[in-house]
C-alpha cells in the first residue's frame, strides 16, 4: 500500500504543479509587475493583480514539483518487494484524498502569497 500511495501522490502532485505552472510565469520580481502595469500616464491595478496572481502560482507550482520530484526518488531508492508490484486500491484512494488536500493547501498558499505581494506591489505604484 505505501509504495502505490507515493507512487499516486508523486503523479498527482506533478499534475497539480504544471496546473500551477501554467498559470504562472517565472521571475518576475514585485518593481517588474509594478513597471508592467504603468502606463505612460498612471497604472493598471487590474494588470498588477493579475501579474502578482501569476507569480504566486509559479512559485506555489515550482515548490509542488520539487515535491512531486522527492516523492518519486524516495520510492526509486525504497527496496521493492514481492508484496509491492500490484497496485493496491487502498493506497490509490489515501494518495487521491492526499492530493485533494495538497491542492486546497497550495491554493491557500498561493492565495497568502498573493495578498503580500499585491500590497508590495500598491505600495511600489504609490511612490
Amino acid at each position: 500500500m505505501l509504495r502505490t500511495f507515493i507512487q499516486v501522490t508523486a503523479l498527482s502532485t506533478v499534475l497539480l504543479s504544471s496546473i500551477f505552472l501554467i498559470k504562472g510565469m517565472i521571475a518576475l520580481s514585485m518593481q517588474d509587475i509594478a513597471e508592467l502595469s504603468t502606463t505612460e500616464w498612471d497604472h493598471n491595478l487590474d494588470v498588477a493583480k493579475n501579474l502578482t496572481r501569476q507569480h504566486s502560482d509559479t512559485i506555489v507550482g515550482f515548490v509542488l514539483l520539487l515535491l512531486s520530484f522527492i516523492l518519486q526518488s524516495i520510492n526509486l531508492l525504497w527496496p521493492i518487494s514481492w508484496v509491492d508490484f500490484a497496485v493496491n486500491k487502498k493506497g490509490v484512494i489515501v494518495a487521491l484524498i492526499v492530493s485533494i488536500l495538497v491542492f486546497f493547501v497550495a491554493k491557500g498558499v498561493s492565495n497568502f502569497l498573493f495578498k503580500n505581494s499585491y500590497k508590495q506591489v500598491e505600495n511600489i505604484l504609490k511612490k
